[in-house]
């Protein structure tokens, strides 16, 4: 059996190490190319705080496959758009056969060249075709792995938002607790203003000191509300990206009025007092009993069990446009993928089959707070902590950031325009404009391409009248 703490510290001092028949054999010559050996399957794997879990998941294949060696790194990946690990490994040949890779960089690495599509392997071992097999995932996340008609990987964890809050605070601001209840539907936009102008309270300089929300804060984002008001932000048709529509525009006066409304130099000064950058996991302004709603994901669930296991706390939908409207979401997590170079041999195929699969995720997902990808283990209650039920509950409303090869641009467009809103510094006109010319003329190097067939659309497993039966 392997020594899981042998293989936590060899990882944490940044070693490889390789999962031979359920043991741990050190690895030092790396051969590349042709000269790999194909049962012998090197990863790229997840980031220090999953390990233990990676660990369980790696023991349970190696005991299924003892003929197969495993040689298992950290991935060199930050997941912020930062492909120059990939592109040095698949220069050199050095790279692994699979990689441990943000869903979000898929397109862009595929359209790059740095990405082995799997659609062949798929035929050859599954013998069936590649959207039969890739329908076993959630579509928002194969969604994001899909460029040009083919597919570049395979889903594993996901995440959705919800809005957290403080029940001391809520009974302190009177809050009607139906509203609050997310079997009534979710509270309007306009609604968490009625409840913000009766509950901040500011000292006699004006400084804040109890806030209801801050629409920028955590999860909150420019991005997130344009998913609100149901902005699009690519024209399949035109093949052009869309950050200067009307609709966006919209969005980006809405958000200047939001940041003028609670005054962001007030709001900045209140997150520095009771959530001061770089302050320790425990420290901020909702666990503090500052802030009465905060936008977040399941991990922390994780953080207020281990930093704040006190706080009275509930859960209910993100706030919409429109009263009576339907919830809305979106989700983000990582996948596992070919770098040019990968062996693609059987071996790698069935590692990356088995931990992206029911089983892997079945064992992969209950310690790390997150949800499963794969159909049936996001419907097995088992298969992830049943204190996130409610973030699975929102996966008939999610869909995925937008999967095309200047999906990065996209993302670094929207937090500048969110910051030159919060800022003063462009008028809403001036930086939409500046948000389109940023990312549309890359766009169009990758021209003509459509975004996946139904994408933005409710995944056929996961319909809204489904939610109350997760």
């Amino acid at each position: 059996m392997i020594n899981r703490r042998t293989l936590l510290r060899a990882l944490g001092a940044g070693a490889s190490v390789t999962i031979a028949g359920g043991s741990i054999v050190g690895c030092t010559d790396r051969p590349v190319g042709d000269d790999r050996d194909p049962d012998t399957v090197r990863v790229w794997g997840v980031s220090n705080s999953f390990e233990e879990t990676q660990t369980a998941v790696l023991e349970a294949f190696s005991e299924q496959h003892p003929e197969i060696k495993v040689n298992v790194s950290v991935a060199p990946d930050n997941g912020a758009g930062d492909n120059s690990p990939v592109i040095t490994a698949v220069r050199g040949r050095t790279g692994p056969d699979i990689f441990w890779m943000d869903r979000f960089n898929g397109a862009q690495y595929a359209s790059l060249g740095l990405l082995e599509p799997i659609d062949s392997l798929i035929e050859e071992y599954e013998k069936v075709s590649p959207e039969e097999f890739m329908s076993n995932w959630v579509k928002f996340a194969t969604d994001e792995l899909f460029y040009d008609g083919q597919y570049y990987g395979l889903p594993l964890d996901t995440d959705t938002r919800a809005l957290f809050y403080n029940k001391d605070l809520a009974e302190e601001a009177d809050i009607d607790p139906d509203l609050l209840d997310p079997e009534t539907g979710p509270m309007t936009i306009e609604q968490m203003w009625e409840i913000n102008d009766s509950f901040n309270i500011q000292d006699s300089r004006g400084t804040y000191e109890k806030l209801t929300w801050i629409p920028w804060d955590d999860q909150g984002s420019l991005l997130m509300w344009a998913y609100a008001y149901g902005v699009s932000m690519f024209n399949n048709e035109s093949c052009n990206v869309t950050l200067d529509s009307d609709e966006m525009l919209n969005v980006a006066k809405i958000y200047a009025e939001w940041a003028d409304r609670l005054d962001f130099p007030r709001v900045d000064a209140f997150k520095a007092t009771y959530q001061p950058p770089n302050a320790p996991p425990s420290q901020t302004s909702f666990f503090s009993g500052r802030q009465l709603f905060q936008i977040s994901v399941p991990d922390s669930v994780g953080s207020l069990k281990k930093y704040k296991p006190d706080l009275r706390y509930g859960l209910t939908h993100l706030p919409i446009a429109d009263s009576g409207g339907e919830p809305f979401n979106w989700a983000g997590g990582f996948s596992f993928a070919m770098p040019k170079g990968s062996s693609m041999s059987k071996s790698a195929w069935e590692l990356m089959k088995f931990y992206a699969g029911y089983e892997g995720q079945k064992i992969y997902m209950p310690g790390i707070a997150k949800i499963p990808t794969y159909v049936e283990a996001a419907k097995d209650r088992e298969a992830y902590d049943p204190a996130i039920q409610f973030f699975v509950d929102q996966m008939p409303y999610a869909q995925s950031r937008l999967p095309l090869p200047v999906g990065t641009k996209i993302w670094d467009a929207m937090f500048t325009l969110q910051d030159s809103l919060n800022q003063k510094s462009q008028s809403p006109e001036d930086a939409v404009t500046i948000a389109q010319e940023y990312v549309n003329p890359t766009m169009q190097q990758f021209c003509p391409i459509e975004l996946p067939e139904g994408f933005g659309q409710p995944d056929p497993n996961f319909l809204p009248e489904d939610a109350d039966s997760m």
